[in-house]
């Protein structure tokens, strides 16, 4: 698909890439994984665009030390713009900002394949890749270009987090990828990276977690409230995984006039990406994995407090659970 890609964006001149909207290691990392084979190989000009903020520390430490330059894609103008690419997410998928009138050129994504993303020309979606920054070192791989240290570093943290790093599946294919480019990384920036300071409201955060958190049998479900990043709500929610006897977490909380939501699972078999799409229907778009899921609902219009008793008493209907002996952390 790199081939066919690189032919394709030989005669355009500028370039824009775009992230998921909040976003993550992974998402980053094949942003400026692309941006480097570009540049390597046909020297294009290419700008890297994100929606929304990126919340977590060690993501903002990755940006810093890995040097990826991002820009906030509404205050872009697209037009200036002859080639668009996204990663980590699709089009129609409801996390990624692409302005009324523009189209992707390519999309290059792990997640589950939509129907929607056959209106792209170029697409290489792969549900079974543990990331996406797995297919991108594929692609460096087959043009037999080795990354910088920075780029390298990014990318293998980014094949990390989304993989063996994080509890979810993995295969051999990304754990060759990660050997790959094993030898550019650099150490001191990876360490840096994944043991960042944290802020003080990272700890209020759980604070208010862990005084919010209902335990059902062997789910929790944390409605968090107001939120200063998305970055907290997946944190969070990976953090109560943790708990013993604990199968399940739900995590939801609001930004403004969006609710976002972490759905996180300690078993393959509950298939939580097509949990998450179900329990929004008809509110707001979820999708992701097999133990790993999450989503985003537009609040306009509509209460906040209303819509988490919605999804929650779908959550527990799919469990099972008929709302007896619920349990406080």
């Amino acid at each position: 698909m790199i081939d066919q890609i690189l032919e394709d964006i030989k005669p355009k001149r500028k370039v824009l890439i775009l992230t998921h909207n909040n976003p993550d290691p992974d998402t980053m990392a094949a942003a400026q994984g692309m941006k480097f084979i570009l540049s390597k190989t046909l020297k294009k000009r290419c700008t890297i665009a994100y929606h929304g903020l990126v919340g977590r520390a060690e993501n903002r430490e990755m940006v810093k030390l890995c040097q990826i330059e991002m820009h906030p894609s509404t205050k872009l103008n697209f037009s200036r713009y002859d080639y668009l690419i996204i990663v980590d997410t699709q089009p129609k998928a409801g996390n990624v900002y692409i302005p009324d009138g523009f189209k992707a050129d390519v999309v290059i994504d792990h997640h589950n394949y939509r129907t929607t993303t056959n209106q792209v020309r170029l697409h290489d979606v792969r549900p079974k890749s543990g990331s996406t920054s797995t297919i991108i070192v594929e692609y460096m791989k087959h043009l037999n270009i080795m990354p910088d240290a920075s780029t390298a570093t990014a990318l293998y943290y980014g094949v990390k987090t989304d993989t063996v790093g994080s509890g979810r599946s993995s295969n051999n294919h990304d754990l060759e990828m990660m050997s790959y480019i094993f030898p550019s990384i650099s150490l001191k920036k990876l360490t840096k990276i994944e043991s960042p300071e944290l802020p003080r409201y990272y700890y209020k955060n759980l604070q208010k977690a862990l005084e919010t958190a209902e335990i059902m049998e062997d789910i929790i479900f944390c409605n968090l409230g107001d939120v200063r990043n998305a970055d907290l709500i997946a944190e969070t929610s990976d953090f109560l995984l943790r708990m013993r006897d604990i199968k399940l977490t739900f995590v939801i909380g609001k930004i403004e006039n969006a609710g976002y939501f972490s759905l996180r699972a300690k078993s393959a078999r509950l298939k939580v990406g097509r949990i998450a799409m179900l329990l929004v229907k008809g509110l707001g778009t979820g999708g992701g994995h097999m133990k790993s899921a999450g989503g985003q609902i537009n609040l306009e219009g509509k209460d906040f407090e209303e819509v988490t008793a919605i999804i929650k008493g779908r959550l527990l209907k799919k469990a099972g659970f008929k709302g007896e002996d619920i349990k406080k952390v």
